[in-house]
């Protein structure tokens, strides 16, 4: 015999992870009990009795136990009389507890093909379209949720924190900061004065100098939604150095990016061609061009894993022994081990094939870091990380003195970073930074070098 059957918005489901958002605070029994959405579906019996095994099913349902959902479901599924409704409701739910959202959104577009006043089944098309990334559809579906008159206002507040989770999706992502800097070794050189066993002396160029200025970065990016999953994302970076002491050393970078993204329940897919630009001491430096393939995917609720791959291909606007192409493949595993807790580590391979081999070098680095959140607002970032370059040809100064050897680096650089999350001033989170480097190269007198830099830098994010 078939039941009345009353379906309600149940548990949200999982919600792809962007920063801290959340609605966990919402009581959603609260709503399933108070005929969250006012909408109901009766499906009528002679009787209008309800089976113990409806009840438990739908009790699964609301619960979001996928275990329970199949079990009961296997059971109902063999009973002779079958609410309909109640049968795809379920089917439906299962298959999004289970990240199969394709087959949810099939089912729940066909239940309101059929039944297009039931809200409560919009408002779970609308949740799934949400978790796929499907993100112009789960705000049509949203809109038109909202659209429903006498909703309690709970429901109405609930919609809302969706619409602004998507429209954050939907807008530029601006990150900007400024730092002082303070260096008595603005190019990284050595501070021997001889020029390994040549008996040559340096110049005064080739020593350490010091400089005083401020480094910046400013960066820009959005995904405009096409249809479905699809996107067209833009993104522009911009890094530099100017010392106000030292102009010679200024150093400024760009980069603009276009490219596809494909967005699909945990992982985004990017494949974006690029363009760039350096600007050394005032004047252009090299430009370059080629391509970024980026893949990033969620392992479970605290894993996730993102790869990248990129060629580039650079140029300069003069004759240059150091233009050619460059080839890198990076991969980073993140662990949320709790929402104060993060932990990552991450290697990286580069291959530069340069017009001249003593400039062409292999790169090979590894890293690991840490972010914690303590009480009393204080943060703390620290980041270890070392680094093997292999240079393919001898070493020849200014492509007139051979030093006789074939460079090869070692680099450690540890990268510390505290702040209070309760002090801003109009957004602007200011951080202190340590870091420390130590390069130690087989051309001793040319390459090897420490440095050490503790400076305040200045936070933003639009």
């Amino acid at each position: 015999m078939t039941p009345h059957l009353a379906v309600f918005v149940t548990n949200f489901i999982k919600l792809p992870k962007k920063g801290s958002f959340s609605f966990k605070s919402i009581s959603m029994r609260k709503l399933f009990y108070s005929l969250f959405f006012c909408s109901t579906f009766v499906l009528a019996s002679s009787n209008g009795s309800i089976t113990a095994l409806e009840e438990q099913l739908k009790q699964a349902i609301y619960q979001n136990n996928a275990e329970q959902i199949q079990s009961f479901l296997s059971q109902y599924q063999q009973q002779t009389q079958q609410d309909p409704l109640l049968l795809s409701y379920a089917e439906a739910k299962l298959a999004s507890l289970r990240q199969d959202y394709a087959l949810a959104i099939r089912i729940y577009r066909k239940m309101l093909s059929e039944r297009p006043a039931l809200t409560s089944i919009r408002m779970e098309l609308a949740k799934v379209l949400f978790a796929d990334r499907q993100d112009r559809a789960a705000r049509l579906q949203f809109d038109k949720v909202k659209s429903v008159k006498n909703l309690p206002a709970s429901a109405y507040q609930q919609i809302d924190r969706y619409i602004d989770a998507l429209n954050s999706y939907n807008t530029w992502q601006i990150d900007a900061s400024v730092s002082y800097l303070k260096t008595n070794n603005v190019e990284n050189v050595s501070s021997a004065t001889s020029i390994e066993n040549t008996g040559f002396i340096k110049g005064e160029r080739m020593l350490p100098q010091k400089a005083h200025g401020f480094s910046y970065n400013l960066s820009f990016s959005r995904d405009f939604n096409i249809v479905g999953s699809h996107y067209v994302g833009f993104s522009n970076e911009t890094n530099g150095k100017s010392y106000w002491d030292n102009h010679q050393f200024d150093d400024l970078f760009n980069r603009t990016s276009v490219g596809y993204a494909y967005k699909k329940n945990e992982a985004t897919f990017r494949l974006q061609p690029f363009y760039e630009k350096r600007w050394y001491g005032g004047e252009t430096f090299h430009w370059s061009n080629g391509i970024e393939m980026s893949y990033s995917y969620w392992l479970s609720k605290n894993w996730q894993n993102q790869t990248a791959l990129e060629y580039e291909k650079r140029r300069f606007f003069i004759e240059n022994p150091q233009a050619g192409n460059i080839k890198t493949a990076s991969n980073t595993l993140i662990w949320y081990r709790n929402p104060e807790q993060i932990f990552y580590t991450g290697i990286a391979f580069s291959q530069q094939k340069l017009l001249e081999r003593q400039y062409s070098s292999d790169i090979k680095n590894v890293r690991i870091g840490w972010l914690q959140e303590y009480a009393w607002g204080i943060s703390t970032k620290l980041n270890l990380s070392f680094t093997h370059r292999q240079f393919k040809d001898q070493a020849v100064l200014g492509g007139i003195l051979p030093l006789g050897k074939t460079r090869k680096d070692h680099i450690y650089t540890i990268f510390a970073q505290v702040w209070k999350r309760d002090w801003h001033l109009w957004g602007i989170t200011p951080k202190l930074n340590f870091e420390w480097r130590k390069q130690k190269s087989n051309l001793d007198t040319m390459y090897s070098y420490k440095m050490h830099n503790l400076t305040l830098s200045f936070e933003k994010t639009f």
